[in-house]
């Protein structure tokens, strides 16, 4: 049964706004080139970034909100392990200047404020849609229990 529920894809839509103006913009993107995710993973990752108004009006499946969410909670993970410490150095070899270094200069220096707030939505997201999931199981077990990588979110989000 496709998932429509309104604060379900409102946080959807607050996490891709938020993704693609602070994490994935123009300035950070390239930093993530040499992150070890394969491309089933950024697939996963855009699909719920860059949720369509089709995603939206066909609703999402449980399945895909879940391989949605453990991708950014992986993705977040590796980010704060892998690219954070060294993001000014990965990208030293960009050269803005005036209003441009400017603005990559605070994309930079906001980066691991802006990746614990995605950290946070992605957390949201995660309770709600096991709230649905619960709640619209009746008598079943809730797919979540059914996804053993799933157990680990809370590790993945939280920033050691």
């Amino acid at each position: 049964m496709p998932i429509k529920n309104a604060q379900i894809l409102s946080i959807i839509e607050r996490i891709g706004e938020h993704y693609k103006q602070n994490i994935a913009n123009r300035y950070l993107r390239k930093a993530f080139a040499n992150l070890s995710l394969d491309k089933g993973a950024w697939e996963k990752i855009e699909k719920l970034t860059e949720a369509a108004e089709y995603d939206k009006i066909q609703g999402f499946s449980y399945a895909e909100l879940y391989d949605g969410i453990y991708n950014l909670a992986v993705f977040i993970r590796k980010v704060r392990n892998d690219v954070a410490p060294n993001l000014r150095g990965m990208l030293s070899s960009q050269r803005p200047s005036g209003n441009e270094k400017l603005l990559m200069d605070m994309a930079v220096s906001n980066f691991s404020a802006n990746l614990g707030i995605l950290a946070d939505m992605v957390n949201e997201l995660y309770m709600k849609v096991i709230e649905l999931d619960r709640a619209e199981a009746k008598g079943r077990a809730p797919l979540y229990t059914k996804m053993p990588e799933l157990n680990n979110i809370g590790k993945l989000l939280i920033q050691i």
